[in-house]
């Protein structure tokens, strides 16, 4: 098996076959000089996180193509379901990535034991969906981190809105609120919407005030729902979900649908927004072996202590109100 530098040079190479052009994209990417490179791509400077997901937006490429290049997967339509987002088809493919997973949750909804499995290294989308402009805003984000830093997020949602997505949304949403999930959290997730949206805030993104407003009225709400399902461990008062606090960081969500005894499905996230779903059976095994075995080194919310309850159910007003001062009153 090839090792990861390979892996992600060689499909450079493919993608930019000219060397002069991509040793120049390469420093750029990089900010450093050519030996700085060649030990990049030799393997004597090892690559960070953070490097890899500046190559993979430079050149248009995803973890995805990187397994199927070094062999770890191998690909079909029937075992995979993958929308590639670019800034070119972003608006053309949104709907198509929405509608995948709307018609697997409607698909659960016929099944008679459906179940999901969620590590949440941030608010899940599934929650989100429940507000219509927070859930704009987080398509934002991956644009705006991916590939547009210029364009406002009111003239985003003014396209977005185009497409006529919230009645998927709703449907997503409303339909997990009928199934019952399990979800593994830490302190960090809800904070990471809230230091988006100061971000925005602060740099410029946002053209009205009425939009930052909008935003932390729904961020308000939210935390208020959340607050409510770790208290009653139900969704909307319909189905189970049990919480489990994580006392480390979560860096790496994915979710796995099951059915009954069995996983039918992942969804594995690359990067913000973008994600693929699967069905390969050895992925299945081993997310859900994952999945417990963070369970394992987690605290089940409703068997900790009454102070540990109330902390974490709280946790979520705390940082909303402390964001709200941080974000608003400078305003």
């Amino acid at each position: 098996m090839k090792e990861i530098h390979e892996s992600i040079f060689e499909l450079i190479g493919e993608i930019e076959p000219n060397p002069i052009v991509r040793a120049e994209k390469l420093a750029q990417v990089f900010g450093v000089g050519k030996r700085s490179v060649i030990n990049r791509t030799k393997g004597y400077t090892v690559l960070r996180v953070d490097e890899i997901e500046k190559l993979m937006a430079a050149f248009n490429f995803s973890w995805l193509d990187i397994a199927k290049l070094n062999g770890e997967i191998s690909i079909d339509n029937s075992t995979y379901e993958y929308v590639r987002l670019t800034k070119e088809n972003f608006f053309h493919e949104i709907p198509r990535y929405v509608r995948i997973y709307r018609d697997m949750m409607e698909e659960m909804l016929k099944m008679d034991n459906p179940w999901i499995k969620i590590i949440c290294s941030d608010v899940p989308m599934f929650h989100m969906m429940k507000f219509e402009h927070l859930t704009y805003f987080k398509f934002y984000m991956y644009y705006h981190h991916k590939f547009d830093k210029s364009l406002t997020f009111e003239k985003f949602s003014e396209r977005l809105k185009l497409l006529c997505l919230d009645l998927s949304f709703e449907t997503i949403a409303t339909a997990y609120t009928s199934i019952k999930s399990v979800e593994i959290w830490d302190r960090k997730a809800f904070e990471e919407l809230l230091l988006l949206i100061q971000e925005c805030s602060d740099y410029g993104k946002l053209e009205h005030m009425t939009s930052l407003r909008v935003l932390m009225e729904e961020a308000n709400l939210l935390a208020r729902y959340l607050q409510k399902c770790a208290k009653s461990a139900q969704k909307c008062d319909l189905e189970k979900v049990n919480f489990y606090e994580y006392e480390s960081i979560l860096r790496d969500g994915f979710v796995v649908f099951g059915n009954g005894a069995r996983p039918f499905k992942l969804s594995q996230k690359e990067f913000m927004l973008q994600s693929f779903l699967t069905s390969d059976p050895m992925l299945l095994v081993d997310f859900d072996d994952s999945f417990a075995a963070l369970i394992g080194r987690s605290n089940l919310l409703i068997k900790t202590s009454v102070r540990n309850q109330r902390s974490f159910r709280k946790h979520f007003r705390w940082l909303f109100n402390m964001y709200k001062k941080c974000i608003l009153h400078h305003k």
